[in-house]
């Protein structure tokens, strides 16, 4: 049975190729440049992510707990939120299912650091696509500062530094599918 593809849109380190195969396991990811309709692309610092436990969360933990101790206190991320008129630049991924779950984990959607978004977006040759993607539906979303234009920094946090974390989670991710077809 073929796997279902999605068109998934990547912002921020995200739009990286190196990244992308970091939090899925591979590298030959089909992607193009875009542009994401409606959503302006702010950074968080720590402060700024919800510090909340959800009862959608895996474990009784906080966004913000996860982030500052896999990192520390001045972690920043890059997140989206509706705006009228707005462009993210970024990359529209071809992604199968189980990957866009592997990045809604690394993006700690079930924690409420982020949620799922439908939206529309636009490839390097003007083609309009639907996507997924991730961020805030809230216009009031906390934020530092807003970013505009394509040519923002990829990583805002040390890049080897992330990779690494993303490529640790995806190896424990491949190891619990393994323990669970063993028992």
């Amino acid at each position: 049975m073929e796997k279902r593809i999605l068109n998934y849109f990547g912002y921020g380190t995200n739009r990286d190729l190196e990244m992308m195969a970091a939090m899925i396991g591979r590298r030959d990811i089909e992607g193009k440049k875009g542009r994401l309709l409606g959503f302006e692309l702010c950074i968080q610092k720590a402060n700024d992510i919800a510090d909340k436990i959800l009862g959608t969360a895996p474990a009784q933990t906080s966004p913000r707990e996860i982030v500052t101790s896999a990192f520390d206190e001045n972690f920043e991320l890059y997140i989206i939120r509706p705006k009228e008129n707005a462009i993210t630049y970024g990359t529209i991924w071809k992604l199968t299912e189980e990957e866009y779950g592997l990045v809604r984990d690394w993006e700690l959607l079930d924690f409420g650091m982020q949620e799922d978004i439908k939206a529309v977006a636009m490839d390097e040759d003007g083609k309009v696509i639907n996507v997924i993607t991730h961020g805030s539906m809230s216009p009031d979303m906390p934020a530092s500062r807003v970013i505009e234009g394509p040519d923002y920094e990829d990583y805002i946090v040390p890049k080897e530094a992330i990779l690494k974390i993303a490529a640790d989670d995806y190896a424990k991710h491949i190891k619990d599918i393994e323990q669970e077809k063993n028992n």
